[in-house]
């Protein structure tokens, strides 16, 4: 199993909670609500999931804040507390899918989500800059996008690069991340997404 949020961890997010708040790191505060926000929606992706397992639908959406793909194991990280997407794949590799593939489409990469499956052989995770380590070594799909990338650019990367690996690794269950900072319209944004 891999190491998505602990329960020493998440023990200290809620003594947080108790005393009022935690600056956690420079972009990441923990205010009164937070703890909250951060449960609802790690539940609202975990019923999507079993919605999935459970066969009442084939595609879903759970639309969440904080998006939870910068949490790691032991910290939180980017706004982010729970990583929602790392507990579904995690659900469902529980619930007999033998491979799971993640494709986060945010501008900044889910170093959360990757991390807990670093070392997986069951998980592809698609991101930039690793490649996994030990028996996950191949599982962290990465393309490092230069600035300003396009639609154009950025279709080839996953029609060259993503789709053909995810269709090599054959994956039972797949978990699309889907930050919007990739827009062309976004403040924090490097990519000119359209589309």
């Amino acid at each position: 199993m891999p190491d998505n949020n602990g329960t020493e961890y998440i023990d200290s997010l809620i003594e947080a909670k108790k005393k009022g708040g935690k600056m956690i790191c420079s972009a990441t505060f923990l205010n009164i609500g937070s703890w909250n926000a951060a449960l609802l929606a790690a539940g609202t992706t975990l019923s999507v999931m079993k919605y999935i397992l459970d066969g009442h639908g084939k595609i879903c959406y759970a639309l969440v804040r904080p998006p939870g793909h910068h949490a790691q194991p032991t910290q939180a990280d980017g706004y982010c507390f729970l990583d929602n997407a790392g507990l579904a794949v995690q659900y469902a590799l529980d619930s007999g899918c033998k491979r799971v593939a993640v494709i986060d489409i945010d501008v900044h990469y889910g170093n959360g989500t990757a991390e807990g499956f670093y070392r997986s052989d069951k998980v592809l995770t698609g991101g930039i800059n690793e490649l996994g380590e030990g028996a996950g070594f191949g599982f962290n799909l990465n393309v490092p996008l230069p600035n300003a990338t396009g639609d154009i650019g950025y279709k080839c990367a996953m029609t060259e690069v993503v789709v053909p690996a995810v269709r090599k690794f054959d994956p039972n269950m797949m978990v699309f991340v889907v930050g919007q900072d990739s827009s062309a319209v976004s403040m924090s944004s490097f990519l000119n997404f359209y589309e």
